[in-house]
């Protein structure tokens, strides 16, 4: 990798940085339907709105020793980790996507609109992957902002994620009508999950899409079976205990938004 290559990754790990401040409002607003605008940033604990030297990303939880500098409240953890994820988003995907590419994006093809579009839906699924674990919510805006930007990949790339816009149309409707159909027959699926199965059908395509459901229910049955080991163990299991599928959804699409190709590839071989 060359100085200037280097220098483009250091600078979009700054400007990601900066972005994870504006995430932290989002993980922490969209939950609770605040306004995402108004006011600016605040202690949540006093309400003393942070000045801007206060909220320099990661900068200012060391200086201010993880703590609210009017109140003394212990700031949460959450917040530079947050901010360091977003920078890792920012410098990380464009260079995974010059490496390996995307999904029906050989790394020759890949441009900056590919890397800037990758960006937005990593993003949204970190977004959604935090919010869901701590609230076991899906604010609609986020499933919202994931449909406009599968559409708009279908539309402004070429190559897309998508093999085109009948994959995208029929991808909305495949996963989520399952989600639909269970929520209401079983239970264990929200609103949420299906609202947001809409927007990965736009960005991924329904043969993309397949991958990432899959991949969600592997890891989401690993991860219940893990944990139903612990609690068992400490003798803490109960008979019914809300696990958000949320975060495996968000897992299994940021693994297929670059190797739902190959993994498809390595699926289809053994029936050869």
């Amino acid at each position: 990798m060359g100085l200037m290559a280097a220098l483009k990754y250091v600078v979009l790990f700054v400007f990601g940085l900066v972005f994870g401040s504006f995430f932290n409002v989002l993980i922490y607003r969209l939950p609770r339907d605040l306004s995402i605008i108004f006011p600016r940033s605040y202690c949540p604990h006093c309400k003393k709105p942070i000045r801007w030297y206060d909220n320099i990303p990661l900068l200012s939880y060391v200086i201010l020793k993880a703590k609210c500098r009017f109140c003394g409240v212990p700031i949460s953890i959450r917040y530079p980790l947050v901010e360091l994820a977003a920078g890792l988003i920012f410098a990380g995907v464009p260079l995974l996507g010059s490496l390996w590419g995307y999904t029906y994006v050989p790394a020759g093809q890949v441009t900056p609109i590919h890397d800037a579009f990758a960006i937005a839906a990593v993003s949204i699924f970190f977004l959604v992957l935090v919010i869901d674990f701590e609230h076991q919510i899906i604010p609609d805006q986020l499933s919202i902002a994931l449909f406009a930007v599968g559409w708009l990949s279908v539309l402004v790339l070429r190559p897309g994620f998508s093999p085109g816009w009948a994959s995208s149309l029929i991808g909305m409707f495949v996963l989520s009508a399952f989600f639909f159909v269970f929520a209401l027959a079983i239970g264990g699926f929200g609103m949420g999950d299906v609202k947001l199965a809409i927007g990965m059908g736009a960005l991924f395509g329904w043969q993309q899409l397949l991958v990432a459901a899959m991949l969600s229910f592997l890891i989401g049955g690993a991860a219940a079976v893990f944990f139903a080991g612990y609690l068992l163990l400490r003798r803490r299991l109960k008979a019914r205990i809300p696990i958000p599928f949320g975060p495996y959804l968000a897992v299994a699409s940021v693994v297929s938004v670059f190797f739902a190709g190959r993994l498809m590839q390595w699926y289809l071989a053994f029936f050869k």
